[in-house]
């Protein structure tokens, strides 16, 4: 399960959070944008009651990635940690270790191309299974987002390129369309699909 939180340092998010664990319980839990680091993300990973975890600290109050897992149940082992992605290998006893990368793309178009060289970097030398999700902070096609206009349309193009370039596969999705929004009038408010999942053929 991943989510991105945007602030993790809220009472109130920390509520909802353990909420959705009891509900879900994922074995493998990402949280996206925390807003903290240092001992108060620290303090708040400790609340978090996973026996297994990881981080990738926020660069102020921009970006970071918590990586949470049930250390009884499954095995994850941290490849990289880079400010835009955590990639860990994931086993099961009896099953197929495979790949899994925690996203959060920066804004940013250059510090985004990063990301990509560097996911492409990981897919020349390893070849199982892998699956990267979370807010690749871009969409696809124009219905994914309210607006138009050239630049929008250069983003998707460059988007899906990278994507099939790479032959990932995007995976389906059931829910709201849009996973980002805001402003707070119908003049103001924006929405787009920024967050989704992505695999291998392998996988």
């Amino acid at each position: 399960m991943t989510w991105n939180v945007q602030g993790a340092g809220n009472p109130a998010v920390l509520t909802m959070l353990k909420e959705l664990i009891r509900v879900n319980d994922p074995q493998v839990l990402a949280l996206l944008e925390p807003h903290i680091s240092g001992d108060t993300a620290q303090r708040v990973c400790d609340r978090i009651n996973f026996s297994g975890k990881t981080r990738v600290e926020a660069e102020g109050f921009s970006g970071g990635i918590w990586l949470f897992w049930r250390a009884e149940l499954v095995t994850v082992t941290p490849i990289i940690h880079h400010p835009q992605h955590i990639t860990v290998e994931i086993s099961r006893r009896g099953e197929t270790p495979w790949y899994f990368s925690a996203i959060y793309a920066q804004p940013d178009s250059v510090k985004k191309e990063e990301l990509w060289r560097d996911l492409e970097a990981f897919a020349r030398s390893h070849d199982k299974p892998w699956m990267a999700m979370g807010d690749f902070n871009d969409t696809r096609y124009l219905h994914e987002r309210n607006g138009d206009g050239n630049t929008m349309r250069r983003r998707c193009h460059k988007f899906n390129s990278w994507l099939e370039d790479n032959n990932w596969m995007n995976l389906d999705y059931s829910g709201p369309d849009h996973t980002w929004m805001r402003g707070h009038s119908n003049s103001t408010r924006k929405w787009a699909r920024l967050d989704r999942a992505i695999c291998n053929s392998s996988w």
